[in-house]
């Protein structure tokens, strides 16, 4: 039988320098101050409650995967990759991922808000054609994405919470020294390591957090579940050592030395 396979997402963006210049309307203006203006008249607009810019505008800087397998009632992790937009160009990101998507399970938080529309977008903005999502990954309730801030809130049915909140839910750690509007800042100050060391774990998170759910909703039994969460702890630095750059493996692999412990109370 051949397994199921899924593939946890996660990016990390910033603001399209190009278009917050076209947008802003004045080629003299320096890039910081275009968007410090940028940012005040949504601040504003929204009554002082978020300078959170609309999707065209993000574009990714970090990307991580987890991929895994699922056999005989026991889903392994198999692979993980992060990408930073130093490492090649973003067309090529593109490409790749959406490669990497087709024939997979897509899980992810807040990934049918934010993620896949900003893929989405980007290969709109430079011409990347992406059939296969388009005509079935992207309707939805199809099981080729299964978003995490649906299946626990219900549908939206009630108010969902940020990923840190459900990963203290279940006793991970959630978000530690960084989170999201941070990642401006650290980008700007040449942090892309750090950056993706973040965008990994908030990967992982999501992935065991798919696992507990999957207990719960009954499509994992109790050992097929603790192998599992087993196979994050025993087989994902061996991954990360191979499949990331150095710098990012290192990052992750300290989180992880803390985070096993967490994960031996969580199985």
């Amino acid at each position: 039988m051949t397994p199921r396979r899924f593939l946890t997402l996660d990016l990390e963006t910033v603001p399209d320098e190009g278009l917050v210049a076209a947008v802003d309307g004045e080629p003299d203006r320096p890039y910081p101050e275009a968007l410090r203006r940028l940012l005040d008249e949504r601040r504003s607009r929204s009554g002082g409650r978020t300078d959170f810019l609309p999707i065209p505008y993000h574009r990714p800087v970090a990307a991580c995967t987890l991929e895994a397998e699922e056999r005989d009632g026991v889903v392994r992790v198999v692979d993980a990759t992060a990408w930073t937009d130093r490492a090649d160009d973003e067309a090529a990101f593109l490409r790749r991922t959406w490669q990497r998507i087709s024939g997979h399970t897509v899980v992810s938080f807040h990934g049918r808000g934010f993620d896949l529309p900003v893929l989405e977008l980007r290969s709109l903005k430079l011409g990347v054609p992406a059939p296969r999502w388009f005509q079935g990954g992207r309707a939805e309730g199809t099981e080729e994405h299964l978003d995490l801030i649906d299946l626990l809130s219900n549908g939206r049915a009630a108010p969902a919470a940020p990923l840190d909140l459900y990963a203290k839910l279940i006793g991970l750690p959630g978000k530690e020294g960084v989170a999201g509007p941070d990642v401006q800042a650290l980008y700007a100050a040449g942090g892309l390591d750090r950056i993706a060391a973040y965008c990994m774990t908030d990967v992982v998170q999501t992935w065991l957090l798919f696992l507990r759910y999957r207990l719960v909703e009954g499509s994992l039994t109790r050992p097929g579940y603790e192998a599992s969460v087993a196979s994050v702890r025993e087989d994902l630095p061996a991954i990360a050592q191979r499949g990331l750059p150095a710098a990012e493996a290192r990052l992750l692999e300290g989180w992880m030395e803390r985070l096993t412990p967490v994960l031996r109370g969580v199985a």
